[in-house]
């Protein structure tokens, strides 16, 4: 059986190509900065991966959304008995590798471009540090109304009608699938009046989760929580005006020099073992470091 070929895709000729951390941080700290705004970070290990849920990236998972929430819930019960909202209920099943809405990025530069200088991947390519200027005043925060909304999508089938973005609220707000959307919302918001802005099921939020989660705090995290496209198996549109690199060159992390930033992290104290708290993930850490090399 002929072996499949794998080819290097060809980057871009005006990206800013990073061979060390130092490199890195000139680039970061050229960024314009004003009160207004927050920034964002999200490392690949491929510079081709695009800046979309998890959810997303399989057919089969999407069309099973709301399957794959409720049996990882009622496979392992005692995981998610505290979580009072769905979203933080997501953010668990994130930790857990579990395909979700959400897309992790960091506040925290040098954590996405130690997750951007990953190597070992099938297709050895440059790595890609994204970076996104979000306004605060459109930051969210756990326990927004929109998020609860958005997150409620989630445990809806892939038959879910989101209706007509530009609809008006009582007219979408009658639709048999938003009715029983908002009974999920209601489930851990009792008050939550019938009045979904049709716009919100079709956006992308940015949203700062609670602490409580060690990973979360290692990593600086926090989540892009995207609603639905024109159905519910596509995925909403990040806001152009967050991607930087639409007015800023794109930094893409030499292939060749993954290695050598990797080094330059551990030497400031961002390793596999501080990032992954689990102590499998640092038991993992441990063994590489006294591994004998061959």
């Amino acid at each position: 059986m002929a072996s499949t070929i794998h080819r290097r895709s060809i980057e871009p000729s005006d990206a800013e190509r990073i061979g060390s951390v130092r490199n890195f941080l000139t680039q970061i700290e050229a960024y314009p900065k004003d009160t207004d705004h927050v920034y964002f970070f999200r490392g690949h290990s491929s510079f081709t991966y695009k800046p979309v849920p998890s959810i997303f990236r399989n057919p089969g998972w999407i069309a099973n959304e709301d399957i794959l929430f409720k049996e990882l819930i009622l496979r392992c019960p005692n995981d998610f008995g505290s979580e009072k909202s769905t979203f933080q209920t997501l953010v668990r099943m994130q930790h857990y590798s579990l395909p979700t809405r959400l897309l992790d990025i960091t506040s925290n530069p040098l954590i996405a471009l130690y997750f951007a200088s990953e190597t070992g991947s099938p297709i050895n390519e440059s790595g890609e540090v994204l970076a996104f200027r979000v306004p605060k005043r459109e930051l969210k925060y756990f326990d927004s109304d929109t998020v609860s909304v958005i997150s409620n999508i989630s445990r809806r089938p892939s038959s879910f009608d989101a209706g007509d973005p530009t609809a008006a609220i009582t007219k979408l707000n009658k639709q048999d699938d938003i009715k029983l959307l908002l009974h999920e919302i209601r489930s851990e918001k009792p008050y939550f009046e019938a009045k979904i802005v049709p716009a919100h099921l079709h956006s992308v939020v940015c949203v700062k989760p609670k602490m409580d989660n060690a990973r979360i705090i290692r990593q600086d995290g926090a989540f892009f929580l995207f609603g639905v496209g024109a159905n519910k198996s596509e995925a909403a549109l990040l806001p152009p005006t967050y991607m930087l690199a639409k007015s800023s060159p794109r930094l893409l992390i030499k292939r060749e020099d993954k290695a050598n930033i990797r080094n330059q992290l551990e030497s400031l104290g961002i390793t596999k073992g501080t990032i992954y708290p689990e102590i499998e993930r640092v038991a993992e850490y441990i063994k590489e470091i006294y591994a004998t090399k061959t």
